[in-house]
């Protein structure tokens, strides 16, 4: 049974249906952008509340980070500075983006417990409402690379960016499905956060963010299986003024394919089970 202000969905009504109820569970939470995009920003402000920068203080972290490690792996590379100032800084602002999503996108149900049981809206506002705040958040780490960029590549970034904007739109579907998957597991599970945590800071050495594929030599398999680098690449690779390589595209798509249905499936499967896990 259901109304347009209380959703109520029987046990026999999700075993008849559960790809189409998910379905519309999905495209009805996108078009309630109002909701999650005005959740997103108040959950950034309520985060800063009385802070002087803001958000800005990622990106003044960023900076600092980066300029360091730069200043650190140029010399023992034997780099030059702008050349791997610009590497970094696209990577790490990349990488955060992916942390926080992995981080934080198995707890999206749990940490969102409260406005499930009481508000009417569908389950997936909450996952818009995760992705939409990290974009958010990418957008403020961006100024840090693009003011390098503008430094060291500025023709080649701007002639970069319509292929980097599809990179990132990829990006983006991806982190939609992850969350779906890892919110919907996190939701039984309350050990997937930690183990998470664990994940992302083992993944963080063995993703080429401040050190390049190539130098692996015979061990290059460890970055060319990585899921997180051949999606860094396809947003780096263009700004610094070349190409993601053909196999990193195919690579791209074909995970974004399974990523997709793993997480739809799973969501069929235990999107009503959800709030009972609460």
């Amino acid at each position: 049974m259901t109304s347009r202000s209380v959703i109520v969905l029987s046990a026999d009504e999700v075993r008849r249906a559960p790809y189409a109820l998910a379905f519309a569970d999905l495209v009805r939470g996108f078009r309630m952008s109002q909701l999650w995009g005005a959740m997103a920003w108040f959950e950034i402000r309520q985060r800063y509340t009385r802070s002087t920068l803001g958000p800005l203080w990622l990106t003044l972290s960023l900076a600092m980070y980066t300029g360091a490690i730069a200043v650190i792996y140029g010399a023992l590379f034997k780099t030059p500075l702008s050349e791997l100032l610009a590497y970094l800084t696209v990577g790490m602002a990349i990488w955060t983006y992916c942390t926080a999503i992995l981080n934080e996108g198995s707890i999206v149900f749990v940490v969102s417990e409260v406005a499930i049981k009481q508000m009417p809206a569908p389950l997936s506002v909450h996952i818009y409402r995760h992705v939409w705040r990290t974009l958010i958040l990418l957008a403020h780490n961006a100024i840090v690379p693009a003011l390098v960029l503008a430094w060291v590549h500025p023709l080649a970034s701007l002639k970069g960016v319509p292929e980097a904007s599809i990179g990132l739109l990829i990006l983006v579907i991806n982190s939609v499905a992850v969350v779906i998957t890892l919110g919907t597991l996190g939701a039984r599970f309350r050990d997937l956060s930690l183990l998470m945590t664990n994940l992302t800071s083992l993944l963080f050495f063995v993703t080429p963010i401040f050190w390049r594929a190539e130098q692996l030599g015979d061990r290059q398999w460890i970055a060319l299986v990585n899921p997180t680098y051949h999606f860094i690449e396809l947003i780096r690779a263009p700004l610094l003024g070349g190409h993601a390589a053909l196999s990193t595209w195919i690579f791209a798509l074909v995970f974004t394919a399974l990523n997709c249905a793993v997480a739809f499936l799973l969501y069929a499967r235990f999107r009503w089970r959800i709030p009972y896990w609460l």
